[in-house]
């Protein structure tokens, strides 16, 4: 959004909503539109939706509607680090057991798996 605001030179007092939406949602970042807004220090509305594609619809019938001069729509995507509610080592593993190849890869990965790895992981919110 930063980047955006740099390239089209449009100040940060003129943009009346937010809209982002998220693929794999965060539980720590549940609204990502809300975060970007406060980090940039936007004093306007901020929402979140299920997905970009909700966002721009949302986007576009706020300016039909004639609700909003400026809208800005956005997405991110958590799939590099997929919100598996297990220690980090049990992700990584299964991650990486799904790139195994042979079968005797699998039974090494599956071997090293330990009991701590299934302990579910504590979000502090």
């Amino acid at each position: 959004l930063r980047g955006l605001l740099n390239r089209t030179s449009v100040p940060r007092d003129v943009v009346d909503y937010i809209v982002y939406g998220t693929v794999i949602q965060e539980v720590k970042t549940s609204n990502v539109a809300r975060e970007v807004s406060d980090v940039l220090h936007f004093s306007c509305q901020s929402e979140f939706c299920r997905s970009c594609e909700d966002g721009k619809k949302c986007c576009v019938g706020l300016i039909a509607a004639g609700q909003c001069d400026v809208v800005v729509a956005g997405g991110v995507e958590l799939m590099s680090d997929v919100p598996i509610r297990h220690s980090r080592k049990m992700r990584k593993t299964m991650l990486t057991l799904n790139r195994a190849k042979t079968l005797g890869q699998k039974l090494s990965l599956i071997s090293k798996i330990r009991p701590d790895y299934f302990a579910p992981e504590v979000i502090l919110l």
